[in-house]
């Protein structure tokens, strides 16, 4: 009887565990990280009896979890990818908005400086004509200088988001490693601490949103590492990060290896391939991929912008008659020293074609021998040699060095990242804008052919026009069929002939004689652009000027001083003409906007559709993990039941056992 009563008192707490667990799961089925438990029945040691062993009931081994590692492991690896793409989603999306659309904003704007410049050419004596160019560009440069401080805007938002982000990592770290301690002394005792578990999985999973990590169990608990191999948790010690001023761009904050709590040793900086992953990684990619380049993008629009506008006013004469001048500034390309640098160079970086500027940031490093010039966005090297000459080659960059380059040490090269700040007005007085040309060609009025000379404008800066006219006569040829030739230049010019639609144009030399070699052709079939220069600046120089039609031989056009041409709005026309103009990167300055606005928008758009499938793929793997580890109310409520019916029965049992000794009691009484 005594058997019989023990064994249904096993099977009586069996039943009881059993309903405790299946209470338990029910009460923590929306508790996220909570892992299905389950009791774990064994046979209870039997009894030797001469008839054989007597069962001795039933006994509970563990209460386990349905714990899979794989999926687990499957979705922390998902989620941190899906953070990151997020991270980098939003921003790219933030950005996207603040920009604007492709034709409008600052494209509206540079188009409307062009109109205005078109106006003045039509009018150039009138001020209140000049005045609304002024404003148009004025607009311009408050649009430009606005979307610098946008930027500025989003970088100190990352700087903000890196500082508070890895906040949360150091405190997760730490939690891990308290866990890992309670964990392996809870473990001692002989049954695994279900609540602890669950507990740490959770805090693992919320660390892998935050920051790509390996996970590796061992038997100290977990150890968590970084991509690059370094430890954040390593049994009972976490390892923190810090964030720290750049030390190759002091606008952005880097995510830095600080070590043990408490570490008195300088901070060492994470590359990208560290912080793969998570909020962290994302924020980071954003910014190297996303922010950085399409600001200097803009910034190369904005710089070709200034040159190609000043370029052209400096060929022309204001309304006091003086030569033109700058009317927009930017500021030279920005310079980083390396805060780790120890050799005492500085170094200066001047744009070879500011109308055709680079739009990448680089990172030109010393390693005692060689100097090497990386592109930043792309992480390529893009030129090296023993000499800074060797290393800038082809990458639109000068530079001096003064002073020394230790190995080791290296600069930040911004070649119009910060053209956006410094983008501003020369001046806002209206007459300053050189809409004349320098010179007027006109044809002698006893020409018998139909060549007439248009387009006399300045063809380079500090261009010469002597008071005395140049007259350009013609030579028919000696034979029908073939090009003349055109003569008066002034010894030691130099003439270029370039014919519509060639880009090969003919140079002649004007000797002492005023002979030319070869000879300056006109081909009157086809018209030409003349632009003359002189060395000495003695004579006419810096001026071009376009024949079209056929003249007849002896036929001449003078080249004169503009004095008082201030209705003429000759350079105007040229400086409104520069909205055609290729000349920055084989685009115009608008569809190079253009470019840089669906260059963003297509980021957006393969950030969402990245977004989205990995979206997707975590909520494939949630419902595949949720399917071992999660709890099924309906099996729970069976499960109920079946403990139910084993308890009553059970119950039973211990009925009979106390039946039988009543039973026994009797008889003897």
């Amino acid at each position: 009887m005594s058997d019989i009563l023990s064994i249904g008192l096993s099977g009586l707490q069996a039943a009881q565990l059993g309903l405790a667990t299946s209470s338990e799961n029910i009460s923590n089925s929306s508790t996220p990280g909570y892992v299905l438990e389950r009791p774990v029945y064994q046979e209870a040691d039997g009894q030797y009896s001469g008839s054989g062993y007597v069962g001795g009931g039933v006994q509970t081994a563990t209460i386990q979890r349905a714990y899979s590692q794989y999926l687990t492991s499957a979705l922390n690896n998902a989620q941190s990818t899906n953070s990151s793409l997020n991270a980098s989603y939003q921003l790219a999306t933030q950005l996207n908005n603040l920009i604007g659309s492709p034709t409008g904003g600052i494209a509206s704007a540079i188009t409307a400086v062009f109109t205005g410049l078109q106006a003045i050419s039509t009018n150039a004596a009138d001020v209140a004509t000049r005045q609304s160019a002024i404003s148009d560009a004025q607009t311009l440069v408050d649009q430009i200088n606005q979307a610098g401080q946008q930027y500025s805007s989003i970088r100190a938002s990352i700087n903000t988001q890196l500082q508070s982000t890895v906040s949360q990592v150091n405190q997760y770290s730490q939690q891990i490693a308290q866990l890992n301690t309670e964990i392996a002394s809870a473990t001692a005792q002989g049954q695994p601490p279900n609540q602890l578990l669950d507990t740490r999985d959770q805090v693992v999973a919320n660390l892998s949103q935050l920051v790509g990590v390996q996970v590796v169990q061992n038997s100290n608990g977990y150890s968590l590492f970084l991509g690059n191999g370094q430890p954040l948790v390593v049994g009972s010690q976490n390892f923190n990060l810090t964030t720290e001023v750049s030390a190759s761009d002091p606008s952005e904050m880097d995510v830095a290896y600080q070590g043990l709590p408490g570490a008195t040793t300088p901070p060492q900086q994470l590359s990208s391939a560290a912080l793969t992953g998570g909020t962290i990684g994302g924020l980071l990619s954003f910014r190297s991929g996303t922010l950085d380049p399409a600001e200097a993008q803009l910034g190369a629009i904005a710089t070709s912008f200034a040159a190609q506008l000043n370029a052209q006013n400096a060929l022309g004469l204001t309304l006091g008659g003086t030569e033109g001048g700058d009317l927009i500034s930017v500021g030279a390309p920005n310079v980083i020293n390396n805060a780790k640098n120890t050799g005492d160079a500085t170094l200066d970086v001047s744009l070879t074609d500011p109308e055709s500027p680079p739009s990448d940031d680089y990172t030109l490093s010393f390693d005692g021998t060689n100097y090497t010039l990386t592109d930043k966005t792309t992480g390529q090297a893009v030129g090296s040699g023993t000499s800074i000459d060797d290393a800038l080659s082809g990458s639109g960059l000068s530079a001096t060095v003064n002073g020394t380059m230790n190995a080791g040490d290296s600069f930040t090269i911004q070649p119009t990242r910060g053209a956006l700040d410094s983008f501003a007005l020369v001046t806002s007085d209206p007459s300053a804008i050189a809409a004349a040309s320098p010179i007027v060609g006109t044809a002698a009025t006893t020409n018998t052919g139909s060549a007439t000379i248009t387009q006399s404008v300045g063809s380079a800066p500090g261009f010469v026009v002597p008071s005395t006219p140049t007259t350009i006569s013609y030579q028919a040829p000696a034979s029908p069929g073939q090009p003349g030739t055109l003569s008066g230049f002034a010894p030691g010019s130099t003439v270029t002939v370039t014919v519509p639609g060639s880009n090969t144009p003919v140079t002649s030399t004007i000797d002492g004689s005023g002979n030319a070699t070869p000879p300056v052709q006109y081909d009157p079939s086809l018209g030409a652009t003349v632009s003359i220069t002189n060395p000495d600046g003695s004579d006419l120089s810096g001026v071009s000027f376009t024949l079209s039609g056929k003249p007849d031989d002896g036929d001449s056009f003078t080249l004169a001083s503009n004095v008082g041409g201030t209705k003429d709005g000759t350079n105007a026309l040229a400086m409104s003409n520069l909205t055609s103009s290729t000349a920055m990167s084989s685009s115009t300055l608008t569809n190079a906007y253009a470019n840089y606005i669906n260059g963003v928008g297509n980021t957006v758009g393969q950030l969402k559709a990245s977004t989205t499938s990995q979206a997707s793929l975590v909520s494939q793997l949630t419902s595949q993990q949720q399917s071992v580890q999660g709890v099924n109310l309906d099996e729970e409520a069976a499960n109920l039941m079946q403990y139910q019916q084993l308890y009553q029965a059970n119950s039973k049992v211990i009925q009979t056992a106390a039946t039988l000794f009543q039973t026994l009691l009797g008889i003897f009484q």
